[in-house]
């Protein structure tokens, strides 16, 4: 290696290390415990998890809600104002703070209006920049999740009015994204719609209720694979008669296969909403594509063979990524050393889904000396990966499109340098382009990282009265653990609403959640002689003796 070559080298490396120490930031979050002083499933053993997410988590699974609030309020807060704003409104329900959480949904919801209708101006500075330059706009699964809590919220207060007023702005959210063509029946409408229902009857708008409920069916029956609530038909029943619709009452007993005997007027429902775990997060996965000498040579000329040869690397690169970043690592100082010989390095940089939801395969509502199952009718996660999945091909254009800009204006950049300062500054300043340009690429991993992976429903019918109040929580090892709700009062002819989170120790498998497995586990589980009945749940759920033995747990595959 020649003299000059050598101080050229020397040189570009001593920048380098300059310009990565520049950019090492100062920690925001205290410093993670030891991995083997964790509990399985903490979120602050997570590999993929972002240091605030990771705290925030960890506060509101270990019961420190209101330390969660405090960092939201602090240094640890997330930058994007509405992404604060939304993790705050969860942190200060999972704290019993309903005004407050109301507030931080009701400046959130006004902030995503208003950044949807001036989305189309931000396009620039993703292609210039990154992603997560632009202002976050939440995607439907999270905008519905919004009216959800805040029904929960006033439903907490004890004001039914308050909660009828959240449910008529979700049913006119979901009827704009309708009538918007941007509808998303497994976006969380059915879930949403039927809380809404649920709010409404609490509220004594039974007119209200029917459609609601009715929106809820229909939501549930346009996303494959979605499981409605075991006592939909019933509500939907219910309603219909009190409104006085008796084609609508008559249709949903024949196909919910219910008695038309006359309710208990004298008894209460109790209905509790069982938020398992955590969503499916944002991590992110890299690739970086060598540009050489050549090459780039000839795509500044203009040079289509070499345009063709970087695709080529491009793809051969998400292949060996097993379709977008699973398991593949690579190989840094091959990076270095392809970059030193005068390779440009184009990194690729986008979102990839983790699901490590400490999730419980199993749950019931235990009342007493009774329990009933608490079925799953809410899949966040598998919204989220289903939206991705639609979104892939637009990211990977914005990508490609970024790469080349970045390129053309670091070989402007090396060309300025040669021409003042001769071939080495070009060349230095080449490289230290290339490095900042790809510091710059990064994925836009921000998310409502606080909500819930699934959430379950079950509704006992009881007598007036306090009662006692359990969750009983299946383990993967089969132990139950028992979550305590307290004592309840019920009243003749009302309807209480309650939710609570729960954690078990399934990590989960995402992949088992895209629309393709959906659709093929919901028809294996179908009944072959009677497909109709069985898409179909009973109008109520059986009760149980609190002492029988619990259905065992689904097997879930531990994502690594």
């Amino acid at each position: 290696m020649n003299t000059a070559r050598r101080a050229r080298r020397t040189l570009a490396f001593a920048a380098v290390a300059a310009a990565l120490a520049a950019c090492a930031p100062g920690s925001r979050y205290p410093a993670r415990p030891a991995p083997e002083t964790l509990p399985q499933g903490s979120p602050l053993a997570s590999q993929t998890l972002g240091e605030g997410d990771a705290w925030l988590r960890h506060y509101v699974m270990s019961g420190a809600a209101d330390s969660a609030v405090e960092m939201l309020h602090g240094r640890g807060a997330p930058r994007d104002p509405l992404v604060r704003h939304l993790q705050l409104a969860v942190a200060l329900h999972q704290a019993g703070k309903y005004e407050e959480s109301n507030q931080a949904l009701a400046w959130a919801d006004d902030e995503a209006e208003r950044r949807y209708t001036q989305s189309l101006s931000q396009t620039a500075a993703a292609l210039l920049v990154n992603d997560a330059s632009i202002a976050y706009l939440p995607p439907t699964a999270e905008r519905a999740m919004v009216p959800y809590y805040r029904m929960l919220n006033h439903l907490a207060l004890g004001q039914a009015e308050g909660a009828a007023v959240e449910a008529r702005r979700a049913g006119a959210f979901f009827a704009r994204l309708r009538d918007a063509g941007a509808a998303d029946p497994c976006a969380g409408e059915g879930l949403v719609q039927y809380v809404a229902g649920l709010s409404f009857g609490r509220a004594g708008a039974h007119n209200d209720a029917l459609v609601s409920f009715r929106q809820a069916e229909r939501a549930f029956d346009e996303c494959e694979g979605a499981a409605a609530p075991p006592d939909l038909g019933e509500w939907l029943y219910r309603s219909a008669v009190r409104t006085g619709v008796p084609q609508v009452a008559d249709s949903a007993a024949a196909r919910y296969r219910l008695s038309t005997a006359a309710a208990d007027s004298a008894a209460g429902e109790l209905v509790v909403l069982v938020e398992h775990g955590w969503v499916a997060h944002r991590g992110h996965a890299d690739i970086h594509v060598p540009i050489f000498a050549e090459e780039a040579d000839s795509l500044a000329e203009g040079d289509p063979e070499a345009l063709a040869n970087v695709l080529i690397h491009t793809a051969v690169n998400l292949a060996d990524q097993a379709q977008w970043g699973e398991a593949w690592e690579e190989n840094a100082l091959q990076q270095v050393a392809d970059a030193l010989d005068g390779a440009y390095i184009m990194k690729l940089s986008w979102p990839v889904y983790r699901l490590e939801s400490c999730s419980a395969p199993d749950v019931r509502l235990v009342v007493g000396g009774q329990a009933v199952d608490a079925p799953v009718t809410g899949d966040l996660s598998a919204a989220m990966l289903t939206r991705w999945e639609q979104a892939r091909r637009a990211a990977l254009m914005r990508m490609v499109v970024r790469g080349a800009g970045k390129f053309m204006l670091t070989r402007a950049v090396e060309a300025k340098g040669e021409k003042q300062g001769g071939e080495a500054v070009g060349w230095i300043l080449g490289r230290l382009s290339n490095l900042a340009s790809n510091q710059m690429e990064r994925a836009d991993t921000r998310s409502w990282s606080l909500l819930p992976d699934r959430v379950s429903v079950a509704r006992m019918t009881l007598a007036p009265g306090e009662h006692p109040v359990r969750i009983e929580v299946t383990r993967a090892d089969g132990e139950p653990v028992w979550v305590d709700l307290g004592t309840v009062t019920v009243r003749a002819g009302e309807t209480l609403v309650l939710n609570r989170r729960v954690w078990g120790s399934e990590m989960g498998d995402l992949a088992a959640r895209s629309p393709e497995m959906r659709q093929h586990l919901a028809q294996r589980r179908a009944a072959p002689t009677d497909t109709a009945s069985a898409a179909r749940a009973p109008g109520a759920a059986a009760i149980q003796d609190a002492g029988a033995k619990s259905a065992a747990p689904v097997e879930v595959a531990t994502q690594p």
